[in-house]
């Protein structure tokens, strides 16, 4: 017999039985101990207890699913304030074994029912920035892009309820006991610009600060040495809690951009090189990006600098109308 019901305040020591025994370690950080899990996801300014529903077998859980919503506007408002029409199935966790495929299917209507009370209109699974609520800094990799391809019986139950994809990301990885990748013009470059670093800086939303504030987050930046104007910037974050199954500390980064009147220069790969660089001398193994598996020129400069790519995560969304099986 199941028994769905909402978060209690001693579940942490059994979700994260549950998160080691069925997250995939390779886009996740595995294992978590319960206070960690607590602190990441559960102690979060925006979090329902309602929204992270336990599934109960014979009295003990063995299964979660953790639903929410985006930020209202992230830009125009720097107030901690949530989107309601827009929610999305985060995190699902059952315990491995017999029955575990219909137990994660009936976990993911029952976030949806809640999704829907709350005034869902439209229902996705798998956290994408920023319809990432939780779990950005221990899921996801280095920008939460959607539900993992190794994290199959998530996938499995979106699809079998009639998720379907909506985009795709590709995790890509430098590894940095390599020799630093060429740069054509890079002696030209190093006349032109000069890189600067500011750590901790100021987050790019309220949303970005609440997900990686305690990761170390970094900004790096080239200017021009002529007139001093920032021609292009990427943020990055210690990803070093993905690095426990395999023992290879990792950094982040995401935002890479380049000011639209100076692409094509070079300049977002004399970025990175120098962020591959500064990474190693900091001790770091692996450097993980991530870009959408249509962005080609994006792809097309991390295959440049010699990033490998080691998975995908998809970005699933229910069809409109509604199965009667979401009606609150």
């Amino acid at each position: 017999m199941i028994y769905y019901r909402p978060f209690h305040n001693d579940d942490p020591p059994a979700l994260a039985r549950l998160w080691n025994a069925a997250v995939p370690g390779a886009v996740a950080a595995v294992p978590l101990r319960a206070h960690e899990l607590d602190d990441s996801a559960f102690n979060s300014i925006i979090f329902d207890r309602e929204g992270l529903i336990v599934a109960e077998r014979d009295g003990r859980p063995a299964g979660f699913v953790h639903a929410g919503f985006g930020p209202a506007d992230i830009d125009a408002d720097p107030r901690p304030r949530l989107d309601p029409s827009m929610g999305v199935v985060a995190m699902l966790a059952v315990e491995p074994g017999e029955g575990e495929h219909e137990l994660g299917m009936g976990l993911v209507v029952e976030a949806e029912r809640y999704l829907r009370r709350r005034g869902a209109q439209v229902l996705y699974g798998g956290g994408s920035r920023p319809l990432n609520p939780f779990y950005w800094g221990i899921h996801g990799g280095s920008e939460a892009a959607g539900v993992p391809s190794s994290h199959h019986q998530f996938s499995s139950a979106l699809t079998s309820l009639g998720y379907e994809p909506t985009g795709t990301a590709v995790h890509l990885h430098f590894d940095l006991a390599r020799p630093d990748p060429r740069e054509p013009r890079g002696v030209l470059l190093r006349r032109q610009v000069e890189v600067a670093t500011e750590e901790d800086p100021r987050p790019a939303s309220w949303w970005e600060g609440l997900a990686l504030d305690a990761f170390h987050p970094a900004r790096a930046s080239l200017r021009l040495r002529d007139g001093d104007l920032e021609v292009a910037s990427a943020r990055t974050w210690d990803m070093s809690w993905f690095g426990r199954s395999d023992g290879r500390p990792r950094l982040g980064v995401f935002a890479v951009e380049v000011d639209p009147a100076h692409r094509r220069k070079g300049y977002a790969r004399h970025l990175l090189a120098d962020i591959l660089r500064s990474a190693r001398e900091r001790g770091f193994a692996t450097v993980e990006v991530q870009t959408q598996v249509d962005n080609e020129p994006a792809l097309a400069l991390y295959e440049c600098l010699d990033f490998e790519p080691v998975e995908q995560s998809t970005v699933f969304r229910l069809p409109a109308p509604f199965p009667d099986r979401s009606r609150p």
